[in-house]
Order: structure tokens, then sequence, then C-alpha cells
């Protein structure tokens, strides 16, 4: 007792304390993306503003330090006199994590938590001297020789003194009450000594880092989570969560330790079976903490079954308070993992209850924390949207949009409205409808807070993304202007980053718009801040602007470049660690460079091809690596400098390599079409390329199994490859093109692809007569003349068809021409010189076969019905000698009998059928060899055979030209001699002329 006099003869007098907020709780927020998607989900801001009343509650029991108090003569105030302990406004500083379309801020105000604390009302009135002389003795009462009923009153002293006053907490915590006080907290100490100390600890460290930790150090946290126990009292256990939840506030290390000791199953049982508020709203406060901190928390209160009392707690008949941090503790564990949390909070049937907050007849906070929830919920799940949707969410928060309203409620309706309609485009009709455009676009006004303009762009991006009738509304309604207004340097990044995604879906595929966007003069700063010293959000977001609206578009790619964007996007290429900014960087050179010679030549010239290249190793990331691939076929289109720039910076490897079947399907597709365009008139380029192994990795492509539209792309590089390259057609066939190539002239083909592989077959056919014999044996002839006679062939292809057969039929050996009959109605109704010619030479092939095709060439009638043709006025001239020369051939059929003809006929076709042959084929019954008949290739056999062949044609064309020389020769020298005898002859004439003078 001597203690406690001294104490008040030396401390000085502490005042009631007031019932104060917890405010400017930082919380992190979970996002999303759509880029193309991409690229327009929300931020999700939580906020909580004004103070609500205060809740005065009483001790359910009364302890046995109580009653030891009542003994030695210090009395209790009355209830009207009682004093509530609480605890001071905490600040954090807001803390974000940015995803595409997205800034996650905190702006939450979380109230206090009222810890009551019945104090001696002498005690008050006679600690009036210096702090500094009354802790001590303090201190020394905590001891575990001091009676309890000290320890009690040295405990609530220390707490009245710490609390609110940074200088008096750390003179406690100096002064060694720390560890007095934990030890206070154990299972033998009676419950208001385990309160009191609880409570001193709270204060002690109440928005004090450097106390924080010592507490912690000490070994708080297992007896305050041990203090949460069922076996506790109830004021006890309220005492200690609120210990918990400001040990936890800003302190990541000391929320592990709070979860280790297992304290998220005891907090989540209150929130259901304890009666007081105070419990649930400290509960839930302590449990957000908990789950804000990583996704493994979040995890745990979701399995400890926190959702069903988290949405119960919502209801209308709750206090706005236990709403609002309910409403809170949703949001946060709708973070981040959308198959569990989103899911859970769903199937708890919290999306209803949070839509009927957002009345105007609830509290503004709740209003901002049940939008921000709401956000979290449905950002990227469709379920959810619909939910939401049907839940009658797009009105309630276009009217939160009203002026009227609070900004930061405002931030959050358009923060949840751009969640609903993120990827859906259902709701992006929905929220049109509700007349959501209007007032978004009249929040970019400048009056409005850049929090508010912040979040209204990200809305308003997600809201047109690939909805051209939104695109047309938001234009109509004057959003270009603003969002341009807001592109300059100086604009806050998250806000520039927003005003940026907005414009670039805007313009997205929007003739329209594009002229408006650059009538209000975008380009020029969205080109500047591609080099400025910013965040890598911004250059990708700049980049991506630009790229939508040059795209398929000359005239806006000349002012792009003229503008400067060539030089800084090619710098972007260098941030090897930022893949989204590599992406859209080089998705915008792309669009540059497409079809623009002056444009491909300054991406060279500053030097984008080597980092294009660089950017195909097998290190980078395949996404980044097909938009490299599709920048460097933009740079080669018909560009012979960027094809040897390319050879040179030692493209060759890395693309043939991203030819291979480990690669997807579309690095596949892009990295064949930039090798068809690479080789293109290039001899050189081609060798390089076919040395490089890319032939055979083409040739694998051409698999049933391969994508459509890998395969189409693989058929237009070999047939680059193979186009007038001797050596390159030889390597095609040997690595087994022929087969596969003639199984795509099947119906069953999109008609793009049998265009394709006709084209690759006309280059390979041209190579030998061995090709032409392994192209005959693998079917090629029977789908060749299907093509022929389809009558949706084009002219081209007709000519290419019309050539191979005719080169075929030289290596064919044929016993009916029935498959060609139908040519001749094609001939009979068609105008074109072409097709009538390239349809007459091929009967003329066929005529030259043997007499007995000949002999059913002209009993099939087509003499007379070519004759028609020949006979027109319209007729070219080289049509109707080629038809005269088909008659001359059939008028010279054989005038053997019938049955002798037939016999022959016969004998023929047994003798071709029991032939091993490649080279021999029917036609007839449609009974011509297929694909899966041929035999194998030998390779190695057939490039020697090859090679032979091909020296035999060099030394026969040597023959012909010596043949040639030796003629010349012989008729120059002719040509002199004659020369020579015409001087004699003249000479004598001289001679006989001056003989007759004479």
């Amino acid at each position: 007792m001597s203690e406690i006099n001294s104490a008040r003869a030396l401390a000085p007098t502490l005042p009631a304390l007031r019932q104060q907020n917890l405010s400017d709780i930082s919380q992190p927020v979970a996002t999303t993306t759509s880029k193309n998607a991409v690229k327009n989900s929300p931020s999700n801001v939580a906020n909580e503003r004004g103070a609500l009343p205060e809740v005065e509650t009483t001790h359910p029991t009364q302890t046995a330090a109580d009653d030891e108090c009542m003994k030695t003569g210090r009395r209790r105030l009355k209830a009207s006199r009682s004093t509530a302990l609480d605890f001071t406004r905490l600040a954090d500083a807001s803390d974000s994590a940015s995803t595409r379309g997205s800034q996650n801020l905190s702006r939450t105000g979380d109230q206090g938590l009222p810890l009551n604390i019945s104090i001696d009302e002498d005690l008050y009135n006679q600690l009036s001297k210096t702090p500094a002389d009354a802790i001590p003795p303090l201190v020394a009462l905590l001891s575990a020789s001091t009676p309890a009923s000290d320890q009690k009153q040295a405990a609530e002293c220390l707490a009245n003194l710490a609390v609110n006053n940074p200088e008096n907490q750390d003179m406690v915590a100096s002064a060694g009450a720390i560890p007095l006080l934990v030890a206070l907290l154990s299972a033998s100490t009676p419950a208001g000594v385990q309160e009191m100390s609880a409570g001193a600890l709270t204060c002690i460290a109440n928005n004090n880092r450097a106390n924080q930790d010592k507490v912690a150090s000490a070994g708080a946290i297992p007896p305050l989570v041990a203090l949460l126990s069922a076996s506790t009292p109830g004021h006890v256990q309220n005492t200690a969560v609120y210990a918990i939840a400001i040990l936890t506030f800003n302190h990541p290390d000391n929320i592990d330790r709070v979860a280790s000791a297992g304290a998220i199953t005891p907090l989540v049982s209150f929130l259901s079976t304890s009666t007081l508020e105070c419990m649930q709203d400290t509960s839930v406060f302590a449990l957000t903490r908990i789950a804000l901190r990583s996704p493994d928390n979040q995890h745990k209160v979701v399995l400890a079954g926190a959702i069903p009392p988290l949405v119960a707690l919502l209801s209308v008949n709750n206090p706005a308070l236990l709403q609002n941090r309910a409403a809170m503790a949703l949001a946060c564990l709708a973070k981040g993992n959308p198959n569990i949390q989103q899911g859970k909070v769903a199937s708890a049937l919290a999306i209803s209850p949070l839509v009927a907050l957002l009345s105007a007849s609830t509290p503004v906070n709740v209003q901002e924390q049940a939008a921000t929830a709401l956000a979290r919920l449905v950002a990227c799940n469709p379920d959810n949207q619909g939910k939401a949707a049907s839940a009658g969410a797009m009105p309630l928060l276009v009217a939160l949009l009203s002026a009227g309203t609070s900004a930061y409620v405002q931030e959050q309706a358009a923060c949840a409205l751009s969640s609903l309609v993120a990827e859906n485009r259902d709701s992006q009709g929905k929220a049109a409808s509700a007349g959501a455009i209007p007032p978004l676009v009249g929040l970019l006004s400048a009056s409005t807070p850049m929090h508010v303009q912040e979040q209204v762009a990200c809305a308003l991006s997600s809201l047109v993304v690939e909805n051209y009738d939104n695109q047309a509304k938001v234009a109509s309604a004057g959003a270009i202007p603003l969002l341009v207004g807001l592109v300059s340097a100086s604009t806050p990044v998250r806000m520039l980053e927003h005003a940026l995604c907005a414009l670039g879906n805007l313009v997205y595929c929007s003739d329209s718009n594009q002229g408006e966007k650059v009538f209000a003069g975008a380009i020029p700063p969205v080109v500047a801040l591609l080099s400025a010293s910013t965040t890598a959000r911004v250059h990708e977001e700049a980049a991506y602007a630009l790229r939508n609206l040059i795209a398929n578009n000359p005239s806006y790619q000349a002012m792009v470049a003229s503008a400067g964007a060539i030089p800084s996007l090619v710098a972007l290429l260098s941030a090897t660690d930022q893949e989204k900014v590599l992406v859209q960087a080089a998705r915008a050179l792309a669009s540059l460079t497409q079809k623009s010679p002056s444009n491909q030549g300054e991406a060279v010239a500053a030097g984008a091809i080597p980092l294009l290249v660089a950017l195909l190793s097998p290190s980078t990331p395949e996404h980044v690596q097909a938009e490299a691939v599709n920048a460097l076929a933009c740079l080669t289109f018909k560009s012979s400098d960027s094809q040897d720039e390319m050879v040179s910076a030692g493209a060759i490897p890395p693309l043939v390599a991203l030819l291979s079947s480990s690669t997807s399907a579309p690095l596949q597709e892009r990295a064949a079409g930039t090798v068809a365009l690479l080789v293109m008139n290039s001899p050189g380029i081609k060798d390089r390329v076919a040395s490089a192994g890319a032939i055979p990795l083409l040739v694998a492509l051409l698999s049933a199994s391969t994508p459509g539209h890998v395969t189409v792309q693989a058929v237009g590089a070999l047939t680059q490859l193979t186009c007038d390259h001797r050596e390159n057609q030889g390597k095609a066939a040997a690595a087994g093109a022929i087969p596969v190539l003639v199984a795509l002239l099947s119906s069953d083909t999109p008609e793009d692809t049998q265009w394709k592989a006709v084209a690759a077959l006309m280059y390979i056919v041209g190579c030998s007569t061995l090709i032409r014999k392994i192209m005959v044996a693998a079917g090629a002839i029977a789908p060749l003349v299907d093509l022929m006679c389809g009558p949706s062939t084009p002219e081209y292809a007709f000519i290419m068809l019309s050539r191979i057969v005719q080169a075929l039929l030289v290596s064919a050996t044929l016993t009916s021409a029935s498959a060609f009959l139908p040519l001749l109605s094609l001939a009979s109704v068609h105008s074109s010189e072409e097709v009538l010619f390239g349809t007459v030479q091929t009967f003329s092939c066929l005529a030259s076969i043997n007499p007995f095709i000949r002999r059913e060439l002209a009993e099939a009638g087509v003499v007379p019905c070519l004759m028609k043709v020949r006979a027109a006025r319209n007729t070219a001239s080289r049509v109707k000698n080629a038809i005269k020369v088909l008659h001359l051939a059939l008028s010279d059929v054989c005038s053997c009998r019938e049955q002798e003809c037939v016999s022959k006929r016969k004998q023929l076709h047994g003798q071709t059928s029991q032939g091993a042959s490649g080279s021999t084929t029917s036609l007839c019954g449609n009974a011509e060899a297929t694909p899966s008949a041929v035999e194998p290739v030998d390779s190695e056999k057939l490039m020697q055979e090859l090679l032979q062949e091909e020296e035999r044609e060099k030394a026969m064309k040597e023959d012909k030209a010596k043949a040639k020389r030796e003629k010349k020769q012989r008729q120059k020298e002719k040509k002199k001699e004659k020369g020579a005898s015409k001087v004699e002859l003249v000479a004598s004439d001289q001679v006989l002329e001056h003989f007759i003078i004479e």
C-alpha cells in the first residue's frame, strides 16, 4: 500500500479517456488482368469514414481480484461514473499492389475497439505529479511477490499512463514492465489481473513499432492466444483479442506468430457465439489483419468456418459498425484465390446482402465497404458477376456515382462497376442501359478528386473493351478529350495508367474514335511517355494505346512514326525484365512497320532486329517470343535489307528451333510464317535456313495432328523454300513432304490449305522425273483432277493444277482417261483463256500416253466439243492452235479391231496391276494409289539419285550448249568463206570492167 500511496503523490492526473477511432488501416487489395486482354480489371479500395456511436458494456462476471479490492477499501465507481479505457487513433501508410487496370489503395478507417476497465477515482486524482517518478514504483508492484489486487491496480495505472502518450509508453517499457506484464498473463493469475495486464500491454504497444517488437519478444503472444479459450471469462477474452489486434497491426511478423499460435479458430468462434457486439467487432478486426497477411492465412480463416458468420453480420439488423467490419473481412477473404475465396464467399450468399447494403439508407462508410467487397467478389468471375447483376447491383452502383455522394463511395462504386463488366459482354450492355456512362464521364472533370478519376477511367476502360456500341457511347459523351487531358507526365502515375488503358481500349478497331483521338492531340503526349522516366506500367499502357491506334491504319503509322515513337519503342525492347512492356512494345513496333518500308528502315536503323532476335532465346517466355517473332515478320516483309540484317543478327537458328514439336502451336505458326517471309526471293537465305534443318521440321508440321492454322503457315514456308531451288526441292521430297502434301488435297482440308499445298507441289514437281514418279505413286493425280473440275476453283489455282497434272502424266502409266472427262464440261462453259488452254494441254498430254487413251478420248467426244470452242470468235489463237494439234493427234487413232484393242487394253491393265513400279497408276474406277500405300522414301538414296539426275541433266545441257556453240562457229566460218568469195568476184568484175573501158 505504501507504493500505491507514493505513486498517488508523484503521478499526474489522467483525464478520462474518450472513445476514439482506429483509422486509416491499410489493407492490400486483390486485383486481376485483361490485355487484351487483357487489361481492364478494377482496383479494389477499402474505405471507411465517420465515427460511430460508442458501445458501452459491463463485465458479465466479477473476479476475485475485484472482491479483494472491495475488502481493502478501494471502491469501484458506479456505472454512471465509470470511465472506459480506450485506445488512440492508429495510422498506417497505405500499401498497394498494382495489376493491369487497377490500383490497390487503402483508405480504411476502423472504429475503436473499447476496452472497458473500471478505475479508482482517487487514483486518478492523486496521480498528478511527474510520470517519470510514478512509473518505477508501479512497475515494481507487478512482481510475483505483490498481492494480486496491487498487481491489478499497478497494471491499470500503467495502462492509463501509457495510453495515447508515446513518451510514457517508452518509459514504461524501459522500466522493465513488459516482461512482468507478460508473466501476469499466465493461467495461474486471477482473471482481473490477466485482463489489466493484457490491457496495459495493449496501451504500451499501441501505434509503437518498437514496443510491439518488445512485447512479442517477451513471449506475450502464446499466453494471449491461450486466453481466447472457452474457459476464460468473456471480458478477459475481449481484452486479449484487442491486444492481439494491436500487436498485429501493421506488423507482419506478429501476424505470423499469432496465426502459428492457433488464434484463428477461437477468433472465428467469437463471431457467432459471443453475445457482446464489442467481442464480435474485435474478432472481425483481428481476423481481417491476419487474413491480409498471406493467402495461406486467408485459406485457414475460410477453412475455420468464418464465411457464414461474417455473412450473417451483414444483416440489416446488425449495427453499422459490424456490417462495416464484416464487409471489409469478406473483401479480404475474396482476395487472391478465386477458386477458394470467391467461390466460398459466393456460395455463402454474400452477394445479395452486400448489394442490399448499397442502398441509399445505408451509412456511407458501410456503402463504401460493401462496394469494395462486391468488387472483389465479382472480379474475373462470370458466375458472381451474374449473381450481382441479378441481385440488382447495377442501378444501385450507378446511383452511388451521383454528385451528392461521398467521393470515396463514388470511387468504390466505379471500382465495383469495373469489376462487374470486366470481360463480360452482357454486363457491359446492362451497365450502359442502367445509365452508367454519363455519370462516369462526368466524374472525369477536373473538379473530381484524382483517386475517383482513377477508378472512373478504369471503369470506362472495362466498359468499352471489344464493345463497339459502348465505345461510341463513351466517345459521344465526351470522354476522349477528358482522358487525353489526363495524359501528361505531371499526372499521378496510377491515374496515368488507367487513362492510357481507357484510351487504348476506346480506339481499338474503332475508326471514328481514332479520328477523334488524333484530333484531340493524343499522339505527341502518348509518344513522349514511351521515353519518360516513369513506371514500366505507364510504358506498357502507352505502347498499348499506340498499337491500338495504328492497327491496320497506314495514315496513323506515319503520324506516330513522325512523333518519334520508333526509337522509343526500340529502346523499350532492352527492358528484358519487364515482360508486359516487351509484349506491348513489340506489338506496337509490328503495327508501325507492317507494310511500311520507311518505318521498316527506321526500325532497322534504330537497332530493332538484334534486340528482337535476342528475345527468341529459350530463356524468354513463350508469349514474349511470339510477339518478337511477329515483329520480325513485319520488319522483313518485302524488305531485303531487313532480311540481311536478320541473318547477320543470327536469327535463323532460333527461328528454326521454334519450329520443333516442343514449342506451342501459336509460336510454331508465327515462326513458320516468319521463315516464309525471311527466305522470300533470297536463294542464299534459303540455303542457310535449309542447312539449319528447317525442312524436316516444317514437314513434321504437316501431319494430321497439327492444328490447321499451323499447317497453313508450314506449307507456305515450305513453298517459299522450294521455289526455284532444286536442292531444297529434293530435300523436301527426301523429308517425306510429298505424301503429306498430297493428303492435304482431300476434300476435308480447308480450301486455303488445299491451294497452298497445290503451290508447294507445283514447285516440287519440277525438280526431277524421280520426284514426279513419287508423286504419282502417292496418288496425287486423282485429287488434283478433282480440284481442276471443282466449280469454285480460282483461275490461278487451275493454272497450277494443270501444270502439275501435265508434268505428272509424263511419268504416269494409265489404262483409262475417265477421270479427266469432266474437264470437257468445264471447257465448254468456261471463257477464260488460261483455263481453256490448260484443259487442251492436259488432254494433249493424255493423248500422248498410248493409243488406247487416244481412242477413249475420241470416243468420248473430246474433238467435237473442243472444235466448238475453237470455232468461237473470242477464242484466243494459242487455244485454237492447241486444239488443232490435239485434233490431229486424235485423228490418227489406231484402226485395229475393237476386240483386239480391248484385249490389249486388258493385257496392259494386267501388267500394270502386277508391276511393282511406283510410277504405275490406274485411274479406272478411282483406283489410284493412296498415300498410305506409298513405300517409305530412302532419303539418302533419293538424294543420290537426284544428284545423279542433276549431273546427267547438267551434262546434257553442256552437250547442247557445246553443240550450239559449234553450230554457231560453223555458221560463222561459212559466212566468212562466203564473204571472201564475194570479194574475189567483185575484184574480177572490176578487172573485166577496166578491160572493157580500155
